[in-house]
């Protein structure tokens, strides 16, 4: 299995891991809330207004989905998907010793050229 697999199969794990331990028992508990009745937290006289019931979970979890993305990106590095496969490509087969010095400037001033 490649460093790349093992990086994302452990990336896997781990937020998994995070979802059962955190995001589970935080969403559970936003959204049963509203579930309490008429003098729980959102009925009459409760800190908020009854149509907040609806508003102030589905708030928590864009939240909640936006923390996640951003620890995704972070883990995962999120400027490789500007990279461009054909000059890495490249890259690899000048790191195999299949091209010369000469071929590898050459090709990469194409395709750089090419990308322009």
């Amino acid at each position: 299995m490649s460093t790349q697999q093992q990086r994302d199969s452990l990336l896997w794990v781990i937020l998994v891991g995070v979802a059962l331990i955190v995001v589970v028992p935080i969403l559970l508990m936003v959204f049963m809330t509203p579930m309490m009745g008429m003098m729980g937290w959102w009925g009459y006289q409760g800190a908020m207004p009854p149509q907040w019931s609806i508003g102030l979970p589905l708030l928590v979890l864009l939240v909640l989905l936006t923390v996640g993305y951003v620890i995704y990106r972070g883990i995962t590095g999120g400027d490789q998907s500007g990279r461009d496969p054909a000059l890495e490509e490249l890259r690899s087969a000048y790191a195999r010793g299949d091209l010369t010095d000469e071929e590898f400037e050459t090709r990469r001033q194409r395709l750089r050229r090419d990308r322009e």
